[in-house]
Parts: C-alpha cells; structure tokens; sequence
C-alpha cells in the first residue's frame, strides 16, 4: 500500500506540474497575442522603418494622426527623428488638440486650429482669427492638410515643399471661441 500511494501522489504531482505547464503556455500564448502591435505604415520617406514604427506607436498611443505627425514634419522641413523629439512634439500637439477640443469645436475645425496654432501659437491663433474676417485658409494648413491626403491615399507626394492645390476659403460664420483670460473672441469656422 505504501508503494500504492507514493505512486499515486508521484502522479498527482507530476500531472499538477504538467497541467500548470500547460496553462502557463497558453496565457503567454494569450497575452503574446493581445500585445501584437499591428502593421504599422511604411511609407516612403528618409526616415528609417523602425523609426517610422516608433512615430506610429507613440501616435496611436496618444490619438493621434500617425499621418499628420508626418505632414508636419515634411512641410516644415523636419528632419530630427530623435525619439524625444519626436515625444515632445506629440505631446504639444495633443496639447492643443486638446485645448480647441473642449473648446466644444467640431473635429474638422479643430484639425484646422490645431494647425494654425502649431504655426502660430494658441494665442497667436487667436489674433490671427480675430484680425482677418474673411480670409484665405492658412498656407502652411494647406500644405500639411494635402501633404497627409497623399500619405492617406498611398500616392506619391509632391517632393516640393512649395504650396500644391487651391486656395479653400472659410465659410464666414462667426462663432465664439473660447473664454480666454476672461474674454470671448470670435473666429471664423467653418
């Protein structure tokens, strides 16, 4: 009987071992699965693939247009791909996404401002809305806004950074901007 019982024991164990192997296997296998990042794009830009990964990455960790980044980059004549670099300027632009987003605009005008405002600053956005009533949409916004579309749509962008594509006016109606330093401005949306 001793030997009965020793054996079953040294079975018990060992298949107790073997089930925990097993279970171990299949939540790696599990949690490898849910930690997959998915493809990133590659496009092609004299910036290295595992760089462009590194961009999309902290883009889609942040909400923000992996694309767009990219533009930006590209019009301004960016070339820095240093990664905290490329972290401080996501987080300003999540910034002032942010900002013009509770401002309570829709997402196309808050596409718009964002733009403007990397340019200009928040505050010079600001002026620059209030001093012009009706105006041609900003240069540099329409060079990012067309450079993102040909990345979007997979086609080969313009290599010149000179301004492609129509003049897009805003419609004129008035709207008010945020309360900043307790007043409120109006601006021009579209």
């Amino acid at each position: 009987m001793p030997i009965t019982r020793g054996l079953i024991l040294y079975i018990s164990i060992i298949s107790i071992i073997i089930l925990i192997l097993i279970c171990s296997l299949a939540v790696q296998k599990t949690v490898g699965i849910s930690s997959i990042d998915y493809k990133a794009p590659i496009y092609n830009l004299p910036i290295s693939e595992n760089t462009q990964r590194d961009i999309w990455k902290l883009c889609e960790a942040n909400h923000l247009s992996y694309e767009l980044l990219l533009a930006i980059n590209h019009v301004e004549g960016i070339n820095n791909t240093d990664i905290n670099n490329i972290k401080a300027e996501v987080e300003q632009l999540v910034y002032i996404r942010d900002y013009w987003a509770k401002q309570g605009y829709s997402d196309e005008t808050v596409f718009d401002l964002l733009l403007l405002s990397r340019q200009r600053g928040i505050d010079g956005c600001i002026t620059f809305m209030q001093d012009n009533n009706s105006y041609d949409l900003d240069n540099y916004v329409q060079k990012v806004t067309q450079y993102k579309y040909y990345l979007e749509q997979n086609l080969d962008p313009p290599t010149s950074n000179k301004y492609w594509g129509s003049q897009v006016r805003f419609k004129p109606y008035l709207r008010n901007l945020a309360n900043v330093e307790g007043h409120y401005h109006q601006i021009l949306v579209k």
